[in-house]
């Protein structure tokens, strides 16, 4: 992909419609979703599919804060992510959540989503091929296609038929494990820092420190007593934690589970990307991600869990993201 260049970028309105198998003796179930496709004027380019990572999120990918920091104003990561491939020739489609609704964002409508309340994320793989084909149809595409997804959405991409057939799949911030152990991993290394801050930390600041340590304590305890529950099936049926169902959360552990697995499947075509500034992981399961096989690792100074710097997607970020992709795909047709 050339670098950025002075290029009038195009914004279509698109949907992409399907149907999810009947269940329960009903008919197929169809599937509208809201999607955008991003290019400059004129292109003929490689596709890149950007898939909604976690929370309810529109094709905007808006963000208000990295899980640990508030931004000082919101930022629609998925659609800097858009202009900023498609400022280098390539097309973008971004596409809203099946569980984003209009009360989550305006972009959004209501969907069907009785498979992602019960089986987890997995679900969502269908809603990515949907993508695919979508994009495949679009003239100027030159039969690259490129997956984008951050956190949650990685395991969504490598569960997906697409990831078999794209020619790269880039994975920024993976979860490399376990989702249940690593967001209980991450809390107990951060309580270990504000515990290390009230001892040893300005006068001024130790109070402070020692109620976020004791705060983040439990909030450790109660995700993992939580957890266990789920595990053990002692929640009564229909009710949800964090908003989401038991079985969807049993159907992500499940799914994270086999990371090693589904990573395997794509490692020669695969861009693992991380922030060193990153706090959602925990240091060791940051070094996790690090070790995945993949064809290429990219690590970017300061920049955080959404691969942000300073609230902001940087060229620091897009730059070698964008050179190890162009490593894994290429020239049209070798």
């Amino acid at each position: 992909m050339p670098e950025a260049a002075s290029l009038v970028l195009v914004d279509s309105d698109v949907r992409l419609e399907f149907d999810l198998p009947a269940v329960d003796g009903g008919g197929p179930r169809a599937v509208t979703l809201g999607a955008r496709l991003t290019r400059a004027r004129d292109t003929h380019g490689p596709g890149f599919v950007l898939v909604p990572g976690g929370g309810d999120v529109s094709r905007d990918g808006r963000r208000k804060g990295d899980g640990v920091t508030t931004y000082a104003a919101p930022v629609d990561v998925g659609r800097e992510w858009a202009r900023a491939l498609a400022g280098r020739g390539a097309l973008v489609l971004t596409y809203d959540k099946r569980t984003c609704g209009a009360n989550d964002d305006p972009l959004c409508t209501t969907n069907p989503q009785e498979d992602v309340d019960a089986g987890g994320p997995v679900a969502l793989a269908r809603d990515l091929d949907a993508a695919c084909e979508r994009l495949r149809l679009e003239p100027g595409f030159d039969g690259r296609l490129v997956l984008l997804a951050h956190g949650q959405a990685g395991q969504v991409a490598l569960a997906s038929t697409c990831a078999q057939r794209a020619d790269a799949v880039v994975l920024l911030s993976p979860i490399p494990r376990a989702v249940d152990a690593v967001l209980v991993d991450a809390l107990v290394e951060r309580q270990g820092a504000a515990a290390a801050l009230a001892r040893s930390g300005s006068p001024e600041h130790k109070a402070t420190h020692a109620a976020e340590a004791a705060r983040l304590k439990d909030l450790a305890g109660s995700r993992a007593a939580s957890f266990a529950s789920m595990k053990d099936g002692r929640f009564s049926p229909g009710a949800r934690v964090d908003g989401a169902t038991i079985s969807f959360w049993l159907g992500w552990i499940e799914l994270t589970t086999a990371t090693p697995a589904l990573v395997d499947a794509v490692k020669d075509k695969l861009v693992v990307v991380l922030g060193d500034g990153d706090r959602q992981l925990s240091s060791s399961d940051r070094s996790a991600a690090a070790a995945l096989p993949a064809r290429a690792h990219v690590v970017v100074e300061a920049a955080d869990h959404h691969l942000l710097i300073g609230g902001q997607l940087s060229p620091a970020v897009v730059e070698p993201v964008c050179a190890a992709v162009d490593g894994v795909l290429g020239t049209p047709g070798t």
